[in-house]
C-alpha cells in the first residue's frame, strides 16, 4: 500500500439475509462514505434498519482510525439480518492497543461521557451512543490474528 491508493468496497451477499462488506485501503473521509453506501444498498435492510448501522458503524470505524491500527487487510464489516435482530461485526487485523482496550471495556464500568477540556473533545460520547442503540451493547473480542467488535440491534418489524 503506497498511500496514494483510493480506499475501496466489495459487496458480497452470504447465506440468508446476510452480507459482508470489505473496506479496503481505509484511511480518510472515503471509506465512511463506501460503508454507508454499502449498507444502503443492502436489500434486506429497511431504511430505519440501514440508519441505524450508518450511525453506529460510522463510529467504530471512526475509533478504529482514530485510536486503532487498521493492518493493509482494512476492515471486513458482516451485516446479518434475523427476524428480531440485526447484527453487525467487525473484524480487523490484531494489534496491541485494541487488546489493551477490550480489556479495560470488560473489567472497569463504562464511564459515562466527558468532555477532555485539554483535548477540547468529547470522550466515550459515541460509544455511548452505540452501546444504547443496541440491544445488548457492544462486545469487544480481541484475538491473536484479526480482533472483533460485535452490536445487535433490534430489526424492524
Amino acid at each position: 500500500m503506497n498511500g496514494h491508493e483510493a480506499a475501496h468496497a466489495q459487496l458480497e451477499p452470504l447465506r440468508g439475509q446476510s452480507s459482508r462488506i470489505h473496506l479496503e485501503r481505509c484511511s480518510g473521509a472515503a471509506v465512511f462514505e463506501l460503508y454507508d453506501r454499502s449498507v444502503r444498498a443492502l436489500p434486506f435492510l429497511s431504511g430505519n434498519e440501514a440508519s441505524t448501522l450508518i450511525v453506529a458503524g460510522d463510529e467504530i470505524l471512526d475509533n478504529l482510525l482514530t485510536h486503532g491500527e487498521i493492518g493493509p487487510g482494512g476492515v471486513c464489516v458482516v451485516v446479518r439480518k434475523r427476524t428480531s435482530a440485526l447484527s453487525l461485526a467487525f473484524f480487523v487485523e490484531s494489534h496491541e492497543q485494541f487488546a489493551a482496550f477490550a480489556e479495560r471495556a470488560s473489567r472497569e464500568p463504562r464511564l459515562p461521557p466527558r468532555f477532555d477540556e485539554r483535548e477540547g473533545r468529547w470522550r466515550g460520547l459515541g460509544l455511548t451512543m452505540c452501546a444504547n442503540l443496541a440491544v445488548q451493547g457492544i462486545s469487544y473480542r480481541p484475538g491473536t490474528l484479526v480482533d472483533r467488535i460485535f452490536l445487535r440491534f433490534q430489526a424492524s418489524r
